[in-house]
């Protein structure tokens, strides 16, 4: 929330206090409560998008070696890869404290959950923070929405584009695709994981 660069400050990680581009939103309502006093009046969005490309993007850019440890951590092996099933099956993700200690007791740090729509939109005690939720595939529908709610002067860091939220996201989407450019056939195993891990998205995108 800065005065200079607008809504849209916070996009890098660490790069504003209290604020990360991963936030869930009962974690940013919570702090918002604390640091704003027109927070009342907000409005929460939120983007999702199918959960086997959601995870073929984390495991190409964050490459879990053979412990599932990530590129950002101490201690990761870059000479050792978890393969990508591997990974869905076993692997794990922490959260940062005040994320977890108001996400829904059901996720777990020892599998893949915190990554769910459930984990980043609703709170332990099952409240929804989020008003409006749009599917990364189809971004125009968020653009819309925006562009009938937001004066110019609120984006003018984007009045020089064709879209409000520009489609940034660098891994390959709608397909997940191996080398090879063929889609990955999924185990039922590594399906059956995913539907616990991400039960909204999995009934949202008919996994």
């Amino acid at each position: 929330m800065s005065e200079k660069a607008g809504d849209f400050a916070v996009d890098i990680a660490y790069q504003s206090e209290h604020f990360h581009p991963h936030d869930t939103a009962p974690y940013v309502k919570a702090k918002l409560a604390e640091l704003y006093p027109e927070h009342a009046g907000l409005s929460y969005f939120m983007t999702t998008r199918n959960p086997v490309d959601l995870l073929w993007s984390c495991y190409r850019f964050f490459k879990p070696d053979a412990e599932c440890r990530y590129n950002f951590d101490p201690g990761w092996d870059e000479t050792t890869t978890m393969e990508f099933e591997d990974w869905v099956q076993h692997g794990k993700l922490g959260m940062r404290d005040g994320w977890e200690e108001l996400a829904p007791s059901w996720i777990s740090t020892q599998n893949l959950s915190p990554l769910s729509l459930e984990a980043y939109s609703i709170d332990r005690a099952g409240v929804n923070h989020v008003d409006h939720l749009f599917r990364l595939e189809n971004i125009d529908e968020l653009n819309g929405w925006l562009s009938n709610r937001l004066q110019k002067p609120r984006y003018s860091a984007f009045s020089r584009r064709e879209d409000l939220i520009p489609h940034v996201n660098q891994a390959d989407a709608g397909g997940h695709p191996e080398s090879g450019g063929k889609p990955i056939a999924l185990s039922d195993k590594s399906l059956h994981a995913i539907r616990l891990m991400f039960p909204t998205e999995s009934e949202m995108y008919g996994i």
